[in-house]
């Protein structure tokens, strides 16, 4: 039997996620550990988040594969910041997960 994600890690995402789009870059670099654990819980895998300016490498492996999805930090035209990861744009957590998804 699959085991279910909890609720509230989706929760924390949302706000996690919710301050990348409001801080940029910096907002990234103060929660990722607290990011990369929430994504870990969501995804049943080791995550890992790898900073640069403008720039994050998110990092996702378990005991089949292990993936590396390039993301981008851009300042935004309808929020503080706009997000891609690998030219996906993820502008909110649901989008977020979506795309990730696609490579897990």
């Amino acid at each position: 039997m699959q085991q279910l994600t909890p609720l509230a890690a989706y929760s924390d995402l949302a706000f996690d996620w919710s301050i990348v789009i409001n801080e940029g870059a910096a907002g990234l670099t103060t929660i990722r550990q607290h990011l990369a654990a929430t994504l870990s819980d969501c995804l049943a895998a080791h995550v890992t988040i790898l900073c640069r300016p403008a720039m994050f490498f998110l990092i996702i492996h378990d005991h089949r594969q292990k993936v590396t999805i390039p993301g981008h930090i851009y300042p935004g035209t309808e929020q503080p910041y706009e997000i891609q990861l690998d030219g996906w744009p993820v502008n909110n957590s649901t989008a977020f997960m979506t795309i990730i998804h696609k490579y897990h």
